[in-house]
């Protein structure tokens, strides 16, 4: 299925609901509506376009993935942003890199609870099963852009911090347990998977379930190699990049 150009009204290549999420782009650039205001409806939007409610969402997905648009269920879609923003770029080189990370974006907790990890999660994370930890959960951001992750991460129960320091620490919480307890991170194991965003995490971060995404999940050890802390945190495919250099070793 094509779309017809909003200014010529001739037909173009593009799938038509490529075609609307570039035309709403137009307008919502122009300050129609402008930010902080709401989007007309799935079915306003089907109606002046005369397109069907699968197009009306799938060119609200692509508006949610490039930032400009936040979609709560029962309250409407506002939007957020002029303009796409660009990737939340994340060097990927050594443990200083990631601690990084940490004081960049931002660490919002959403809830904390006790637990144990169950069979099923302690595989994806690569412990045994067992064990008490703090999962605390929540959001980071950049102060003022978008959320860019949504991330559980579960301390070691004996390690973890009162949660009413919880917000003071903006999620250095590694930091934290180095610092106060005394134990230091010696190594980090991480593995980057590509995925689908599930329903909670798109909710939280303003996204489509099964939107692209890109999953870290990563095990923090101190130099005993005992497990610190343990994190799965999930990114928006359109916000978060990761770079690296490599060097060529030199030939003998």
């Amino acid at each position: 299925m094509t779309g017809a150009d909003d200014e010529t009204g001739l037909e173009t290549a593009a799938p038509r609901y490529v075609w609307l999420a570039e035309t709403l782009k137009k307008r919502i650039a122009a300050g129609d509506p402008p930010v902080g205001k709401l989007l007309p409806t799935e079915h306003a939007l089907c109606e002046t376009y005369n397109v069907s409610r699968h197009t009306a969402r799938e060119a609200l997905r692509l508006l949610a993935e490039a930032g400009l648009i936040v979609r709560r269920r029962g309250a409407g879609t506002l939007v957020i942003a002029t303009e796409s923003k660009a990737a939340f770029a994340q060097r990927l080189g050594n443990v200083d890199d990631l601690m990084q990370y940490a004081r960049d974006a931002r660490l919002t907790p959403e809830s904390t609870t006790m637990v144990a990890l169950e069979s099923q999660l302690a595989r994806a994370l690569g412990v045994a099963p067992g064990g008490e930890y703090m999962r605390v959960s929540g959001l980071r951001a950049v102060p003022g852009e978008p959320a860019i992750a949504y991330t559980d991460i579960y301390i070691r129960a004996d390690l973890a911090p009162p949660v009413e320091k919880l917000v003071e620490m903006n999620g250095l919480i590694i930091e934290w347990i180095a610092s106060v307890r005394g134990v230091a991170t010696a190594r980090v194991d991480q593995a980057i998977l590509a995925g689908a965003m599930t329903e909670r995490e798109a909710a939280s971060l303003g996204c489509e379930a099964g939107a692209a995404a890109l999953r870290t999940r990563r095990r923090y050890y101190d130099k005993s190699g005992r497990v610190i802390a343990l994190s799965d945190t999930v990114h928006p495919g359109n916000r978060f990049v990761y770079e690296m250099s490599l060097l060529r070793e030199s030939e003998h």
